[in-house]
């Protein structure tokens, strides 16, 4: 099934202290990373601004650092596709893609990704200050 997705202005890398170290903050490239479930190499990103930690899949369920520490903006989106219509998750089983979307949970329509290497602005006036709860602190 191939969706007519109307790509963003803009889409948001979120990232955790020790990965800004590697992004750094000035003349940013974001590089894809292998992903353990999927075997390929992506940069997952969102269209969404001031994303919902589970809808976008920025928990700390499975990783105990804080992946919504830190905000990239990405303008240039030509190299973005939307994860709805990539042919990553349809190589995902049913119970695979149920688990990578957390039950329904998520909001897969938000995620976009790319295989190649993207430029990005480290955003200074991101500031997350979550509220504690079960879903968000390990």
């Amino acid at each position: 099934m191939v969706l007519r997705v109307t790509k963003p202005e803009h889409v948001y890398h979120f990232t955790c202290a020790h990965s800004r170290k590697d992004i750094g903050t000035s003349n940013c490239l974001l590089l894809p990373h292998l992903h353990p479930w999927l075997g390929v190499k992506l940069i997952w990103l969102t269209s969404e601004a001031s994303p919902d930690r589970r809808k976008t899949g920025l928990t700390m369920d499975h990783q105990s650092c804080d992946r919504m520490a830190f905000r990239y903006i990405v303008s240039d989106v030509e190299n973005c596709r939307p994860w709805l219509d990539s042919s990553e998750r349809a190589t995902l089983g049913a119970d695979q893609l149920d688990a990578f979307e957390d039950g329904g949970e998520a909001a897969p329509d938000q995620w976009w990704i790319s295989s190649q290497p993207l430029r990005a602005r480290f955003d200074r006036s991101w500031s997350d200050k979550p509220v504690p709860n079960s879903s968000v602190w390990p």
